[in-house]
């Protein structure tokens, strides 16, 4: 059933593909036909894209991204956009701890060795999808998880394709008013709404990632500009993260978030601070969906989380800050099918993200971590790649952290080389260590 379901899919997308030709053409102004009439066409409807041979750009990596969009012509009626997108992350740790030496290869060894290449890169991230404009209000997009191992496709059951990241349709009359529906990426505080293709540091921070729910199928409505100042997002999403899309059968969970900018006001470039709340009434839930090639998460044990976000840009410097609180679960939860008793306490965090361009191109990045718990044991070392040392105790009450990256920019935020070092020590638990993290990413 599985493999009929791709053959489903891959059928759709060929058809898709096939289609734009027809599209581009039929929807493109008559001219006088003679020499170069291709190039005339394209040049006097707007249009460009690989389908018409035609690559806009000022400088020669503008021309070579431009190669993923197929097609784009705001003037055409039908379609005016259809473009390939997608990531490529690949990252290298190595770290030391009060219980000694730890890198990639012991995190491979912890369970992760389908994202390994040999022992010393880890594939953080691999995207690969389609992004479209339709009828001016209208937009499909989306992307599939890529398997990266190498070896699946050679067998039975075997597949590069991973799972559906997200893939969604937008209604979008107008800036203050969106509304979607499939499945997204679930963010609750800022450093989760900014894409993994832009964000800073190499991870997010650890109290963000505890309360991060996932990706989830559900409707969202959001929108800016109101009233000049206002923004918001509203969204009800079933709690069962899975493969594809919700069976519905784990709860539910609502984002509801409000922000106002006040860039004017402060004659900043950018500023904007915003109120986020998210419940979820079945903490602690996974679903027991069965897959070779997908291991179902499992859904943060925090009935309601907040965050109060604070973002804003001026010149070569940023700042990004998060609160975040999550009100913790204590009850019976369904996992893959079997009942666990849980006992989370309440956890609050601080994350501070600094940034400061010190030259065209390259970026100084620092953040500060703190997060405690109301128990005992309310937090655990982040799994990438902490939690992959020799510390035997790795649960604890207070969690602090101290980053320091440098950031070199080769094409924007399409293709960049990170480095950094980070300090983290658990409080109540048993590492105290630091991690230097260097990697490459790509996104188109």
């Amino acid at each position: 059933m599985q493999n009929n379901k791709s053959v489903h899919r891959f059928q759709l997308a060929v058809s898709l593909l096939g289609c734009l030709p027809v599209l581009a053409v039929t929807t493109i102004p008559e001219v006088p036909v003679h020499a170069g009439s291709a190039e005339t066409i394209a040049t006097e409807s707007g249009a460009t894209g690989l389908l018409l041979g035609k690559f806009p750009g000022a400088s020669a990596f503008d021309k070579a991204w431009s190669v993923f969009t197929l097609y784009k012509n705001d003037n055409n009626q039908i379609l005016q956009e259809f473009s390939l997108q997608g990531r490529f992350q690949i990252q290298y740790a190595d770290g030391h701890s009060n219980d000694g030496h730890f890198d990639i290869q012991d995190y491979k060894n912890n369970g992760h060795n389908e994202s390994v290449w040999g022992d010393r890169l880890e594939v953080r991230r691999a995207y690969f999808g389609i992004k479209t404009r339709w009828f001016q209000n209208w937009k499909l997009e989306g992307q599939i998880d890529v398997d990266t191992d190498g070896l699946d496709g050679a067998g039975p059951g075997h597949t590069l394709y991973k799972d559906i990241y997200d893939l969604y349709l937008t209604y979008a009359p107008s800036d203050a008013f969106n509304i979607s529906i499939g499945k997204q990426e679930i963010q609750l505080p800022r450093e989760q709404e900014i894409s993994s293709k832009e964000i800073l540091t190499f991870e997010r921070s650890q109290s963000a990632n505890m309360m991060h729910p996932g990706n989830l199928t559900g409707i969202w409505v959001n929108g800016k500009g109101i009233g000049e100042h206002w923004l918001y997002h509203f969204g009800i999403y079933g709690n069962d993260q899975v493969r594809e899309f919700s069976n519905f059968n784990g709860g539910t969970l609502v984002l509801g978030k409000i922000g106002y900018d006040y860039s004017s006001q402060a004659g900043l470039d950018s500023a904007i601070v915003s109120f986020r709340y998210l419940h979820n009434s079945q903490p602690g839930f996974k679903s027991a969906e069965i897959d070779p090639n997908y291991a179902a998460p499992t859904s943060p044990a925090f009935s309601d989380s907040i965050c109060l976000s604070n973002d804003l840009i001026q010149g070569r410097f940023g700042l990004t800050t998060d609160l975040l609180y999550g009100f913790g679960y204590h009850g019976n939860a369904n996992q893959a099918g079997v009942t666990k008793s849980i006992n989370q306490p309440d956890v609050f965090g601080i994350n501070v993200i600094p940034s400061y361009f010190i030259a065209d191109g390259l970026q100084l990045v620092g953040r500060v971590q703190f997060a405690t718990s109301a128990g005992a044991d309310g937090l655990s070392l982040p799994s990438r790649y902490e939690g992959s040392s020799q510390t035997t105790d790795k649960k604890g009450n207070t969690y602090t952290s101290l980053y320091a990256g440098l950031n070199y920019y080769i094409y924007g935020h399409k293709l960049k080389i990170m480095n950094g070092i980070e300090y983290s020590r658990l409080g109540g638990g048993d590492y105290d260590g630091y991690t230097f993290l260097s990697g490459l990413r790509f996104a188109f």
